[in-house]
């Protein structure tokens, strides 16, 4: 059974390189992903999120649904970009809006190691970016400024002091 990984874990900040298609059973290795990521309410996990340095990440496509990226790349950006907000399993209940390109165009692998090339937008793009981000060794954290990363924070602590106030008078 996967689990995520604490945000400070070298996982998270290491580079992915290993070929996914080393996996044993690619196919359940993809499905464990894809629970973890629906049992977190998520919509992107990448390998090193649960400690695996493979190069590849699941995601709800809005138009494919679930899926698993093999091997991504990222063979264009558009040149208008798009403020939306983001967060991350990683960090849990840690929004903020950053700005990303609008449209990008990619090429990864399915897990039949079959090509895909296709253009994103909205938030297939956002997704892909974030999670090939994963798989570099970068969290969307490092796009923010110290000032709307401390602001997000803040945010987070009221809505975490909100529920733990909430369980208490529950139990």
């Amino acid at each position: 059974m996967l689990k995520l990984v604490e945000p400070n874990h070298p996982a998270i900040s290491t580079r992915c390189t290993t070929d996914p298609f080393e996996l044993d059973d690619v196919k359940s290795f993809e499905q464990d992903m894809l629970t973890l990521m629906g049992e977190r309410f998520g919509v992107g996990l990448s390998a090193n999120q649960v400690g695996e340095n493979y190069r590849m990440f699941v995601m709800h496509h809005s138009v494919h649904g679930e899926i698993g990226v093999y091997n991504p790349e990222i063979v264009g950006v558009s040149n208008e970009t798009v403020g939306m907000e983001e967060g991350c399993l990683t960090f849990p209940l840690l929004f903020m809006i950053l700005t990303r390109p609008a449209m990008i165009k990619v090429k990864y692998q399915n897990a039949d190691k079959e090509f895909i090339e296709e253009e994103l937008s909205g938030i297939d793009a956002r997704c892909f970016l974030h999670e090939y981000d994963h798989l570099e060794g970068r969290v969307y954290l490092e796009y923010a400024s110290e000032f709307k990363l401390q602001r997000a924070i803040k945010k987070r602590d009221k809505i975490v002091k909100k529920l733990i106030k909430q369980q208490k008078q529950m139990a």
